[in-house]
């Protein structure tokens, strides 16, 4: 935004470029990291724009504090220009975000609707531990992943956060005759330490790209589940 050509049409240029690559992803029905990245700056942007409004006040927006995402201020002219390039620059990428955004959402919701997610057997009453499986495809045909789970609760800045690690254990080709509760069960004998753990399934039939798109549903439906607990 304020490096190189202060140009607000050109940078808008380079934006354009940008989501045509991200729309590339989606079109393969690959969501991450593309999706985060459009939200994230999409609420960079939302931020920037009502600062920009609020602060006028407080003089003319000289630059920018990435670190605390606000804008530097005098009270002179000196940054009418910038002021004023920045205004339209984020006017011009908002509407292309929030299409690409929108774009992205909708497809998150077709998939996340297709995925059955359940618990496997009997949950225990501590779930900070546990597994989660996560199948890929048609009956015969189906690709396992299987992680391990750890919830944790960390602190920022006075606020409380909960955490989810995942730990991939194994993947590869699921046989027709083995199913979700067998799968627990060979991860029990494996791995001892955890002798009740909490399990989880997350299955689509849709060839879609496990890592960048069911891994990141099947993780928030996951979070769900266990936030509460």
């Amino acid at each position: 935004m304020t490096e190189g050509l202060l140009d607000p049409e050109y940078k808008e240029y380079i934006l354009l470029a940008w989501l045509q690559k991200v729309k590339a992803d989606l079109s393969r029905t690959m969501l991450y990291p593309s999706l985060a990245h459009v939200i994230r700056h999409h609420r960079e942007l939302t931020r920037l724009r009502a600062a920009l409004e609020s602060g006028k006040e407080q003089g003319t927006a000289t630059g920018i504090d990435w670190t605390k995402m606000q804008f530097t201020r005098e009270a002179t002219s000196s940054g009418q220009a910038l002021e004023s390039y920045l205004t339209e620059l984020i006017s011009r990428a908002l509407p292309h975000l929030t299409s690409t955004m929108e774009d992205g959402k909708d497809l998150y919701d077709l998939i996340d609707e297709q995925v059955e997610f359940s618990p496997i057997g009997v949950q225990p009453l501590n779930m900070n531990e546990g597994y989660l499986l996560v199948t890929r495809g048609k009956h015969g045909a189906r690709q396992l992943k299987s992680f391990r789970f750890t919830k944790s609760r960390i602190e920022r800045g006075g606020d409380a956060f909960l955490e989810l690690q995942l730990k991939c254990l194994e993947s590869r080709r699921i046989s027709r005759l083995e199913t979700p509760e067998s799968v627990k069960w060979n991860l029990m004998r494996s791995h001892r330490d955890l002798p009740q753990p909490a399990v989880f399934h997350a299955h689509l039939e849709w060839e879609v790209p496990l890592d960048p798109t069911l891994l990141p549903i099947a993780r928030r439906r996951l979070l769900r589940e266990i936030a509460q607990c």
